[in-house]
């Protein structure tokens, strides 16, 4: 027995991993699949990775704060505990992982349509995930290198608008007859209608242009995508059931908190642990009472008010009955959908750029468009005139400025991530950002600075890839201060 035991060792050895027991390789499930099966969970993935990424800045945007004030990251901004990050695992993961594989499979079988929608999906993951963490693995990603080197941002966004483009020009030689099938049971956003994902692509450049149109392209370019994207526009719209019997089909920002079993609780909203800032509730009664939208994202308290707090301080020995309850709003039912670029933001791109490329009459269009879809959306049109004709809305080109177009924005795009990146493009501006206050419970050691990125994920890369983090300094307790390059070289 013990010379068949020595026999079997020394055969596995001479014969090594690979040929003796392939551990890479399953023996139970087939490895290959087509592109229409991965579709539908690259597209769920983006909803689940919008809304965390919308979660985590929704307390740095100051849209709301935690009851007690006291909680280490969205009060602290401490993260120098924490054991996860999983934003930066659904990147390259959930959904571009997964879309650069469906994207492999439909090259084999030169699907152009799922080509191009799958490149479309990975520039949005990179794109919105770069935006929360800087430097990051793109031109070595997906690549099976295990210590893949940090791209600079730069990189990481001129390799987001090749994939873009790529994307528009896989689209536009789409054949029908010999693509495979695309429809509503496969594409969740737009039932395999090619033209709309062309305008979402476009909307993306838009986006991803605005953020450096100040000091690298133009504002004329934002403009044109605007332009592009409002041909066959439709909103790239997540939607859930309204029946739904599990957790794995409801929106997380929900009431019932779902927590599907394929990540830590770190995913469960604390929507009802937090109450609305002061900064919040300002923007909500710029002409002097409350605006009418409050009722429609927000549901009242017992006590029917709608008292706020500074960021990060607190209730204190106030009532939470005097606060509103921020479930069951437009955005935070169990059903509410997930939409990855409003109308709303569409206009409010094309305000802000407009206006910086003095075209103050389109511009002031755009605000107005702006503020009139989010009413729309809200189901209060018939209070839109009362609003416009208030002290909350500048009356006249001549009289708008950059803050009544950037305070809309914040209020049309309630909980929604792309806030964070416009609040770092102008620093915080209290000019810009009426009234904005710097938090009061933060870090001693962040000095009065602001938090302008999160930190990569510790169970991954501060441990398999430690050269490069020890190269970017981010192991440094300030490294979350660091400003991303667009913010870095930012003019506004």
């Amino acid at each position: 027995m013990k010379k068949f035991s020595i026999l079997l060792l020394f055969t596995f050895l001479f014969l090594g991993c690979e040929d003796f027991l392939d551990v890479n390789e399953s023996l139970d499930n087939d490895e290959r699949t087509t592109p229409n099966y991965m579709l539908p969970s690259v597209v769920s993935g983006m909803a689940y990775s919008h809304y965390a990424q919308g979660e985590t800045a929704a307390y740095f945007t100051q849209y709301i704060t935690t009851e007690f004030g006291g909680n280490a990251i969205r009060d602290r901004w401490d993260y120098r505990n924490v054991l996860r990050v999983g934003l930066w695992r659904r990147n390259y993961f959930d959904v571009a992982g997964n879309a650069n594989k469906m994207i492999e499979f439909a090259k084999e079988e030169d699907s152009k349509n799922y080509i191009g929608v799958g490149k479309i999906m990975m520039a949005f993951s990179f794109l919105t995930t770069t935006n929360f963490f800087g430097d990051m693995p793109i031109k070595e990603a997906f690549t099976g290198i295990y210590n893949p080197t940090y791209d600079t941002q730069d990189v990481v966004y001129a390799e987001v608008e090749t994939w873009l483009k790529e994307g528009l020009e896989a689209l536009e030689q789409s054949n029908e007859l010999t693509d495979r099938e695309m429809g509503t049971t496969e594409d969740h956003l737009f039932g395999g209608d090619l033209e709309k994902w062309k305008s979402f692509a476009n909307a993306i450049l838009a986006r991803l242009k605005l953020h450096t149109a100040d000091f690298q392209s133009s504002y004329d370019e934002v403009l044109e995508y605007v332009d592009a994207a409002h041909v066959g526009w439709q909103e790239p719209l997540f939607a859930y059931p309204s029946d739904a019997d599990s957790d794995w089909h409801r929106n997380l920002w929900g009431p019932s908190r779902p927590s599907p079993q394929w990540d830590f609780a770190e995913i469960r909203n604390l929507l009802n642990s937090s109450v609305h800032t002061d900064f919040f509730m300002n923007a909500m009664t710029l002409s002097g009472e409350h605006d009418p939208r409050l009722y429609q994202l927000t549901t009242p308290g017992e006590n029917e008010n709608y008292l706020s707090v500074p960021a990060s301080q607190g209730i204190g020995a106030l009532e939470i009955e005097d606060f509103a309850i921020l479930y069951d709003g437009y955005w935070t039912r169990d059903d509410s959908p997930i939409v990855f670029i409003t109308d709303e933001e569409l206009y409010f791109i094309e305000a802000e750029a407009a206006f910086h490329n003095n075209d103050n009459e389109r511009a002031y269009q755009a605000y107005i468009a702006g503020i009139s879809s989010n009413f729309e959306r809200l189901g209060i049109a018939q209070g839109l005139n009362d609003y416009l004709s208030s002290s909350a809305v500048a009356q006249s080109s001549g009289d708008l400025g950059i803050a009544d177009i950037m305070m809309q924005k914040y209020m049309a795009l309630y909980l929604q991530p792309e806030t964070w990146t416009d609040m770092r493009r102008y620093k915080y501006a209290d000019n810009v950002y009426l009234e904005l206050q710097y938090p009061e419970n933060v870090l001693d050691i962040y000095e009065g600075e602001w938090i302008q990125r999160i930190p990569y994920d510790p169970q991954t890369e501060y441990i398999y890839n430690p050269n490069e983090i020890e190269r970017l300094g981010a192991r440094d307790d300030r490294w979350i201060l660091t400003p991303l390059w667009w913010a870095a070289n930012s003019n506004l």
